[in-house]
């Protein structure tokens, strides 16, 4: 490609996380006319492999590889090397529509413009780039679609430069050496070469509609590098020397520069850190004040409210600043956590706490909106400098991470609103260090809460050890919901929500590590339950890759310390352990317990693992243990079934174990010692019965069809591994404690399936079972109803996936039939129902890769050359296309040659 229509520079700087998409936009533009320049300037992360595998797939591609130099340096590089007619420019990590370079392409030869531009679209990480909403950066010129000269209408130079919106003309940029300043290390360097372009350009045309998306977040972090400090000055700098090429041009331009440059360095100076703001002020000041001597600040170029800002900040620049910024040495920090309110709400709520709070202040507004907030007090009312976005203090909203030196005052202290009719006064006189304390039942506040403590890097967690100092019932007092007030969603980017882990592993063990008591401990555990619980639907959300990172940090969390509810304990080392996890179950907890208690064999231990209740089950727990020495409480975050039974494992000190969930009941009061004997006399690892099926009307279910006749078991018998045909029922079996000695046999950690893989550990461990024909477990169904979330569905194909290994592994081939039959009849609908998940969709996929075809003929009925995941079969066209890409993932091996298989099938070509 000689001469291509549009060059599209693309500057790279360790963005590996953005990059393919950010190229895919690029590489698949319906404008195919084109070259992509792409710059790396030193990356040292996996951007540059990632440039040179487009730049062999795709010939249009051109790299420039370089050490370090600058944005601006990197820029210039591109534009040399350029052959294209026009120049655009896209960031590399935002990202094109693939309609954008053709649109403007055509605008600018059909009118043969020296510049197009258009609006962009503002994107968010993880969001769906539909949702993105338009910036309207260009309706204040109000010349949409009309060709002009850009000094007729100079309203366009007052424009955000956003350079990335526009393509220009290449022999404009050449002939009028239009290119950027190449300061190393500098930023803010698109605000001359914006200038410049316009300045030079002849003809040019404003679209409404938008075409690129740019990414928004973090956006509006305060600078800290001293070395970009007085970048801004520079540009403007160089705007001024350049404007002066024309004089007719500058005698229009030169009051607009002025307003233009106001704008510029105010919004430098409110994103500095406070320690640079200092020192960038007084040059603003001073820059300023020759500029207003020069006569070129021309009241008619600005609004009344920001004239009389600017005149008096060069008149009083020293009253103006603290006004603006507020204290350059705060007595104390306060954090105002508006999490629960409206923008509306938290707006009042601010600005009534700021009149009550001390001067000398500094006032962090901890909210999604903060950024929002804090703009629109500032610039709706007078007073407002002690005002600070959350931008620089709060690292990661889930549970409030913080960066306590973003704090410049040693004194921190908390106020969390719920309600706008708050009692000011009294949580002000807190906040400035009147009371340890205040609450109103909705709203309170904490003084000297200890940010800077290892491991109490969160608000929640340094609010907890405050609270924690409280006596109970000052900790009643205060409103239950009190950590979440301190905590808000937030992106579910990697980096970010591993630290959101963390967090919630930090605040769970300064809970269970207090010498508080039991009751005061038990207390704020309840009320710390819901921040937990965010977090846990947070990881539900995640893409299935993010998911897969994160998964072994997410489990962690069970392996913290659980809270023991002190009583008198039997101190006898009991022959059998019973093992309860609990949660949310009160209706028929007691009915559970009662059957557990009253066994005719007494020599047993009950391990009662709350799983993080919130329904009063705790208190019946801890009515029965406190009746019962042989019954012990622990309390823990929510982490799942598994991971409560797994914590009794870890505890039991029975010779046995047995099993019973919290809304089941055993069968028989002698279920232990009939199962007790049998394993003494049979020498048998794992002995289990019959079970059946209590419905909702009460009625006790026992027979079965053929299907599911591994319930009931009518002779004794013990059943070797290739004679397992279902890892169903594993409830209904006593465990010898040997079998846990080395840590294998245990739960894992999913919301569906956990039980099944357990069992497979545990016979597999085992090398048999043993099954007698007693009545064991009755299991209680149709009470409630199964929701197929993805993430349960993730997980359901996750253990069968397991099981299905372990089965084909060991030659037990009537088990395998059994699993691979679920996927076409028991959980078709489920699997179907979250098909287009990823993860649900990969998994199936590797699974059906995987089918043992030899295995499933020679076990069952199956006559056909090849058995097919009907969940896959369906919707063929669909996911033929989604099959073939990952079939290329998956090895050279059996697992290609099935997964082309099944392409075959979807497509009709077999």
């Amino acid at each position: 490609m000689i001469n291509p229509k549009v060059s599209i520079l693309v500057p790279i700087c360790n963005v590996e996380r953005y990059l393919r998409e950010c190229l895919d936009s690029l590489v698949n533009q319906s404008l195919r006319d084109i070259e992509i320049i792409c710059i790396n300037d030193g990356s040292t992360d996996n951007s540059l492999p990632i440039i040179r595998e487009y730049e062999r797939r795709d010939e249009r591609i051109v790299v420039i590889d370089k050490p370090n130099s600058g944005y601006g340096d990197s820029m210039n590089k591109g534009i040399d090397l350029a052959r294209g007619e026009y120049i655009g420019i896209v960031e590399s990590d935002d990202f094109a529509s693939l309609n954008m370079f053709e649109t403007l392409y055509k605008e600018a030869t059909k009118n043969d413009l020296d510049v197009v531009r258009s609006n962009y679209y503002a994107h968010r990480t993880g969001e769906d780039s539909s949702c993105d909403y338009l910036v309207e950066n260009l309706a204040a010129c109000g010349s949409y679609d009309k060709v002009f000269h850009p000094i007729d209408n100079p309203r366009v130079f007052m424009c955000q430069p956003a350079i990335w919106t526009s393509i220009y003309k290449k022999s404009m940029i050449d002939k009028d050496e239009v290119r950027f300043l190449p300061t190393p290390g500098a930023s803010f360097q698109d605000t001359a070469f914006y200038f410049k372009a316009f300045y030079a350009a002849d003809r040019v045309k404003l679209l409404k509609d938008g075409y690129l998306h740019y990414r928004i977040d973090n956006a509006n972090s305060s600078v800290k590098n001293q070395n970009k400090l007085f970048c801004v000055c520079d540009e403007y700098a160089e705007v001024w020397d350049y404007a002066k090429r024309d004089l007719d041009k500058f005698q229009t331009l030169k009051h607009w520069i002025p307003r233009q440059q106001y704008e510029g360095y105010l919004w430098n100076l409110n994103r500095l850190a406070p320690e640079l703001q200092q020192r960038f002020y007084p040059r603003y000041v001073e820059e300023f004040s020759k500029i207003r001597q020069a006569g070129l600040i021309d009241s008619d170029r600005f609004e009344s409210r920001t004239l009389a800002r600017l005149n008096k900040m060069l008149d009083e620049p020293e009253t103006y600043f603290l006004e603006q910024y507020g204290p350059s040495e705060p007595r104390r920090s306060v954090l105002v956590c508006c999490n629960a309110l409206s923008i509306a709400d938290a707006k009042s709520s601010v600005r009534a706490l700021l009149d009550v709070l001390s001067n000398d202040d500094e006032v962090f507004v901890v909210s999604p909106d903060s950024d929002s907030l804090v703009f629109e007090l500032k610039n709706e009312f007078e007073g407002m400098g002690r005002l600070r976005s959350d931008a620089d203090v709060l690292q990661h909203r889930l549970l409030g991470h913080c960066d306590a030196d973003a704090c410049r005052a040693e004194n921190i202290s908390i106020v969390a609103l719920a309600a706008r009719d708050a009692n000011f006064d009294d949580l002000a006189a807190t906040a400035d260090g009147e009371d340890v304390y205040s609450t109103d039942g909705k709203n309170y506040a904490l003084r000297d809460v200890e940010l800077r403590v290892e491991d109490s890097s969160t608000l929640v967690t340094a609010a907890l050890r405050a609270i924690s100092k409280l006596d109970l019932n000052q900790i009643k007092r205060l409103p239950d919901n009190w950590a979440s007030l301190l905590c808000s969603s937030c992106s579910l980017e990697d980096g970010a929500f591993g630290i959101a882990i963390d967090d919630a592993k930090e605040m769970a063990s300064c809970l269970f590590d207090m010498s508080e008591p039991y009751e005061k401990v038990r207390l704020l555990y309840g009320q710390l339950l819901s921040v937990w619980s965010s977090v846990r639907k947070g990881y539900s959300a995640l893409d299935w890759d993010q998911a897969c990172r994160l998964r072994e940090q997410y489990y962690s969390m069970a392996s913290v310390d659980a809270l023991f509810t002190p009583h008198a304990c039997s101190d006898d080392s009991p022959f059998l352990s019973v093992v309860v996890p609990v949660y949310n179950v009160s209706k028929y907890l007691e009915e559970c317990l009662d059957s557990v208690i009253q066994q005719s064999f007494k020599d047993f231990e009950v391990l009662l693992i709350n799983d993080g209740s919130t329904d009063g089950s705790l208190d019946l727990l801890e009515e029965v243990a406190s009746r019962d020495s042989r019954v012990r409480v622990w309390s823990q975050f929510n982490c799942g079934a598994g991971s409560a039974r797994n914590r009794g494992i870890e505890l039991a000190s029975g010779k046995h174990l047995i099993f019973i969930d919290p809304d089941d009941i055993f069968a028989t009061d002698h279920v232990f010692s009939d199962l007790i004997d049998a394993m003494d006399k049979s020498g048998a690892l794992i002995c289990g019965g019959s079970l059946s099926l209590i419905k909702p009307s009460g009625k006790i279910k026992s027979e079965f069809s053929f299907d599911e006749s591994f319930y009931h078991v009518s002779y004794e018998r013990e059943v070797p591994l290739e004679q397992i045909w279902t890892d169903y029922g594993w409830i209904r079996f006593m465990y010898d404690s040997s079998l846990f000695v080395d840590g294998k046999v245990r739960f894992p950690q999913l919301n569906w399936y956990e039980d099944p893989v357990f069992f497979l550990r545990a016979v597999e461990k085992a090398g048999c079972c043993k099954v007698v024909p007693v009545d064991v477990y009755h299991y209680r169904v149709g009470y409630k109803e199964t929701e197929w979330t993805v993430a349960r569905v993730r997980d359901m194909l996750w253990g069968m996936g397991h099981n299905l290994a372990v089965a084909d592994r060991l030659k037990m081939r009537e088990l395998y039939v059994t699993i691979v039959n679920r996927f076409n009849r028991d959980y078709s609908d489920a699997i179907l129902k979250q098909i287009k998940d990823p993860g649900v969709y990969e998994q199936l996929v590797t699974i059906q890769a995987s089918i043992n075809h030899r295995l499933l003929k020679e076990c069952s009925a199956y006559d056909e050359p090849y058995y097919y995941l009907l969940p896959l079969y369906g919707d063929r066209k669909k996911r033929a296309v989604a099959v073939e890409r990952l079939a290329r993932r998956i090895a050279e091996s059996k697992a290609y040659v099935s997964a082309q298989r099944l392409i075959y099938k979807l497509t009709g070509r077999a």
